[in-house]
């Protein structure tokens, strides 16, 4: 079974280390152009993920989550999820996700994972969640689908404040390279 518990501070290291350095991670340098020797170190990924999203201070700006595995009276984590809010207008949340290694992918943890933190972000009033999977992340646009998302057009106006719109429209992978997908929640 599948369940998310609040990152602490010193669950960031680990999710600095399974996004750049886990099995998953050629992909990722493939998608937003990194190598090796180009990929952001752990004190850029600080300021990326600054401490609000790991000691939940700030939880209208953000939060992570880390995934754990509940099986046969063990835990193990196994991903990070989390929700950003601070670029986009009203009531609209951003998700994002990655899991530790390639094994955990395709048994439906993520769709899981998502499904949970739906709830708890809907409990907090957002009404609409976003999430842009590179267009060649087949499997995780399919989890997404299997949560509940739409792949909709991008109209960044509708969903980012206005100084965020070119960043918005660039998106994580560039122009044309993501998919914008949407969850209304009722």
């Amino acid at each position: 079974m599948i369940e998310i518990r609040g990152a602490k501070l010193e669950d960031r290291r680990k999710a600095y280390d399974w996004l750049y350095f886990s099995d998953f991670s050629p992909s990722i340098y493939k998608l937003e152009g990194y190598t090796k020797e180009t990929i952001p170190s752990f004190e850029e990924f600080k300021a990326d993920y600054e401490d609000y999203y790991f000691d939940g201070s700030r939880p209208e700006k953000g939060r992570c989550f880390v995934i754990f595995l509940r099986e046969e009276g063990r835990e193990e984590d196994i991903g990070i999820i989390f929700y950003s809010s601070s670029h986009l207008l009203g009531k609209i949340i951003e998700f994002d996700i990655w899991l530790k290694e390639l094994s955990y992918a395709g048994h439906g943890y993520g769709t899981q994972a998502i499904i949970k933190l739906v709830s708890m972000v809907k409990d907090l009033g957002y009404e609409k969640v976003i999430i842009r999977p590179s267009k060649y992340n087949r499997r995780a646009i399919k989890s997404y689908k299997k949560a509940g998302f739409v792949e909709e057009e991008l109209n960044p106006t509708e969903y980012c404040q206005e100084k965020y719109i070119e960043e918005c429209v660039e998106g994580d992978y560039g122009p044309g390279e993501d998919v914008f997908m949407v969850l209304v929640l009722k």
